[in-house]
């Protein structure tokens, strides 16, 4: 037999093949995005990009906060108290032990959030609390998130 006999493709064909998988794959993506923003007390689906964006930051903050604190002299005083630990085994050192589920991780982000508001507001008061307000980071953390 020979080769004239047998479909070969050219570059039209390969590129009308290219263009239906993609056109398939932007239809799949965006009907499981659907999907998810319609599931009922989804809290993916609740919170927006920009929502998951801004709770993805408060949680950097917190961990960054965290571990400027517990390096500082006066990290051991802080650890005395069992809520500073229990925020630095949350957020330090179980980093990337287990993989969420995209429901699951903006719950766990909501957290952080409030964990960092709730510390922000305690730092910012009492006799230290005069002196994180000097440092114009710790300003900058207050005026973003309370």
């Amino acid at each position: 037999m020979s080769d004239s006999k047998f479909f070969t493709t050219t570059d039209i064909d390969l590129l009308r093949m290219e263009n239906e998988l993609l056109a398939f794959e932007v239809r799949f993506l965006k009907a499981r995005l659907a999907e998810s923003m319609r599931t009922p007390g989804s809290a993916v689906g609740a919170a927006s990009m920009s929502r998951i964006s801004h709770l993805e930051e408060a949680e950097n903050d917190l961990v960054l906060l965290l571990r400027r604190i517990g390096s500082s002299p006066l990290g051991p005083i802080f650890r005395a108290s069992g809520n500073f630990r229990t925020l630095e085994k949350r957020y330090i050192r179980s980093q990337g032990d287990r993989a969420l589920t995209p429901t699951e991780r903006a719950v766990y982000l909501e957290g952080a959030e409030k964990d960092l508001v709730l510390l922000l507001r305690r730092l910012g008061r009492g006799p230290l609390g005069m002196m994180f307000r000097r440092r114009k980071s710790f300003r900058t953390l207050q005026q973003r998130y309370l």
